[in-house]
């Protein structure tokens, strides 16, 4: 396939607000394909893919899953651009998501992103809170990374630093109330 077939298809895919077949359509090209057009969409369209969620969450946690098969590189851009506070945590009946959060050393940038999530929720709701509580826990106790994420904290140089170190290790001392994948 050409880049401009592969352009062409891509639009045709975006076009489509909802992100409910998403996943389906991109399994009927060979990967290479698939990837190719995954790896062309631009932050917009991967906000408008996994942001806007009005019954698709599902959906959108479904095709994140299939995103981890075709690029790794990709999943984790996706996985970053979901983390937006305003919109709140991805929550589904497929956690696979969650659920590589907490079971993997993610990327530095997404660590970053959910940081970044941490701080700037100002809805605190308390499922989001603590599903961000998990990662940061799972990611201090099987992968060390305590000092990384209190050295980010400092980085930004936030007034209530303090706070949000206290924070961060309040939620990493939690046991989570429920299973969360």
């Amino acid at each position: 396939m050409t880049n401009d077939e592969i352009i062409k298809k891509k639009e045709e895919l975006m076009s489509e607000q909802w992100t409910e077949d998403l996943h389906h359509s991109l399994q009927d090209f060979h990967p290479d394909v698939a990837r190719k057009i995954i790896d062309s969409m631009g932050h917009s369209d991967i906000y408008l893919k996994v942001n806007l969620r009005t019954c698709q969450e599902d959906y959108i946690a479904d095709y994140l899953e299939y995103l981890w098969e075709i690029s790794e590189e990709a999943y984790w851009r996706h996985i970053s651009i979901s983390l937006d506070p305003e919109v709140g945590f991805l929550w589904s009946d497929n956690m696979s998501h969650l659920k590589r959060l907490c079971t993997s050393r993610i990327p530095e940038d997404i660590l970053m992103a959910v940081l970044i999530f941490l701080i700037d929720d100002e809805k605190k709701f308390q499922q989001d809170t603590e599903a961000i509580g998990y990662i940061l826990k799972s990611q201090v106790e099987k992968f060390d990374r305590l000092e990384e994420i209190i050295s980010f904290i400092k980085c930004l140089k936030l007034k209530d630093e303090n706070d949000i170190i206290n924070q961060v290790e309040e939620l990493i001392k939690k046991d989570p109330t429920y299973n969360l994948y």
